[in-house]
């Protein structure tokens, strides 16, 4: 049985997915290549968890600031050239964490990584969202998404054993020359795509706005709370994860990111296959069963931390469960706008400011907590915040059922 070649809009589709999925990777695993190093800088340092706090807290606020400024300066530009612009801020200030002597100098790098950072969420997703219509673009998101993890996940298994065997400047170094080279490559390998004005054919779906619950930030609160909850329970676990791991279960840096490693890698998964999900249940009802499963999982590695097992076991859970939330929170959004596109910038950008407060407060509020009453308790926290997730998400789906059945 012959399969139907894709058209060559699709195609056109298809190469930018590729482009942002290439560029995700890059921009999430530069990110969070300090974290991956956080037991080693505190030593090396000599920081505190609260000073490994504020700067989580810090550099998200950064992206707080500049991701709905990116979001408005994007519309109605290159996609890619901004996405290239990006990603070689991110490179400059990798390479500058080479200078970094102490806690200031380390948080001015940290700063820097974050403005380029802003680029890319507001503007790769967006442009996604703009290619595909309908049930394509379920799994564009999850497509998309996962290679955030799959970037995340290569910098944890390799960060360390680069640093043992190289040495701190080399390593950032050579992460850094990751970063001139995804440039090039978006540039001029991939510079005849064009980005802009193509948004009918093959992808059109039936997308259908619903414009009576929007707010003043321009779309429901729904979608702020819901953000802020999941970007800042990503964003704890992440950074925080592998100190807890070496405090409770005596784990040194490289078997710490080994596991935290297993965790991103289930969290790859669960991206890319939230689209196929999809098909089975309803994706805002997906949405809340996946928040249950994070809080569920964030509390059975907080107070069943006496056995490893059962703690690597519930990381799995949460990993496949909490990366699943954003392209389900994508794709939910993308049927909320419509097919208008006219917004879909600053509409991406305010729910990814939302997602890098969530990772600010909470990661300065995790930083505070775990020096005051350990890190057990600021995870915890995350578990109930979890669970109201689930429950805005399901009185979401019950005010917007009219809506829906319009679709």
């Amino acid at each position: 049985m012959e399969t139907q070649s894709p058209s060559p809009l699709e195609r056109a589709s298809n190469r930018i997915l590729y482009i942002v999925s290439m560029n995700h990777a890059v921009n999430d695993g530069s990110v969070y290549l300090l974290s991956s190093l956080f037991p080693v800088v505190i030593s090396l340092f000599g920081l505190s968890v609260l000073q490994v706090g504020i700067l989580v807290g810090l550099g998200y606020l950064v992206s707080v600031i500049f991701q709905p400024v990116v979001g408005r300066y994007s519309e109605g530009r290159d996609p890619k050239k901004v996405l290239a612009l990006g990603i070689a801020i991110i490179s400059a200030a990798i390479a500058s964490f080479v200078l970094a002597t102490d806690f200031l100098t380390l948080l001015g790098s940290a700063l820097l990584l974050r403005v380029g950072s802003s680029f890319f969420h507001p503007v790769g997703v967006s442009a996604v969202s703009k290619e595909y219509r309908g049930a394509r673009l379920g799994h564009a998101m999850g497509f998309q998404s996962a290679f955030g993890n799959l970037g995340i996940l290569l910098v944890f298994v390799s960060s360390a054993p680069l640093y043992f065997l190289l040495g701190w400047k080399a390593t950032f170094l050579a992460f850094a020359l990751i970063g001139v080279v995804d440039v090039a490559v978006t540039l001029f390998i991939f510079g005849t795509s064009h980005w802009n004005g193509r948004h009918t054919g093959g992808n059109k779906g039936t997308d259908h706005p619903a414009k009576a619950h929007q707010g003043r930030l321009g779309i429901p609160f729904f979608f702020v709370a819901t953000t802020f909850i999941s970007g800042g329970s990503y964003s704890v676990i992440l950074n925080f994860m592998n100190i807890l791991l070496k405090e409770q279960n005596h784990l040194d840096v490289f078997r710490a990111n080994v596991v935290v490693s297993a965790w991103i890698a289930s969290a790859f998964f669960g991206a890319i296959s939230a689209g196929r999900w999809s098909r089975a249940l309803r994706p805002i009802l997906l949405l809340s069963f996946v928040y249950f499963a994070t809080a569920a999982s964030i509390f059975a590695f907080t107070f069943l931390s006496a056995s490893l097992l059962l703690v690597i076991t519930s990381l799995l859970v949460n990993g496949f469960a909490i990366s699943a939330t954003y392209p389900l929170t994508y794709t939910e959004l993308s049927r909320y706008l419509g097919l208008d596109a006219t917004t879909r910038g600053r509409s991406f950008g305010t729910i990814f400011s939302a997602q890098t407060v969530g990772g600010s407060v909470l990661g300065l509020a995790s930083g505070y907590l775990s020096d005051t009453f350990g890190l057990p308790f600021a995870f915890a926290s995350l578990g109930v915040l979890a669970l109201l997730a689930s429950g805005l998400t399901l009185s979401w789906e019950r005010a917007t059922v009219p809506e829906r059945k319009k679709d």
